[in-house]
C-alpha cells in the first residue's frame, strides 16, 4: 500500500451494499473515470474487507489505501471501511 495521501476524485458511499452488489457498482463508477483517478469507495458490509482488495488484484486496479473501523479521527464505526482505488492504465 502507498502512503500517497492524494484527495479522491470521486467518492461513491454505498452503505448497506453486500460485496456481491458492491464490486460490481465498483466496477460501473470506475468505468465512468479515466484512468489513473483515485476513487474512494465507503461500506459498511464486512465482508469487502476482504472481497474489494481481492477484486482489486482480480481487475489490476491498484487498492492504494484502506481505513478499517473503529477510527473515531476520519468518524468511522466498527463495521465500517473506506477503499482508495486508482483505476488501472490502459
Amino acid at each position: 500500500m502507498s502512503t500517497d495521501r492524494k484527495v479522491p476524485h470521486q467518492v461513491l458511499d454505498a452503505p448497506g451494499l453486500a460485496c456481491a452488489s458492491l464490486t460490481p457498482l465498483v466496477s460501473t463508477t470506475l468505468a465512468t473515470l479515466p484512468p489513473a483517478t483515485l476513487l474512494e469507495v465507503r461500506t459498511d458490509d464486512p465482508a469487502a474487507r476482504m472481497g474489494l482488495p481481492a477484486w482489486c488484484r482480480l481487475t489490476r486496479n491498484p487498492l492504494v489505501r484502506t481505513f478499517e473501523g473503529p477510527d473515531p479521527d476520519r468518524n468511522l464505526t466498527a463495521d465500517q471501511t473506506i477503499f482508495h482505488i486508482t483505476k488501472k492504465e490502459q
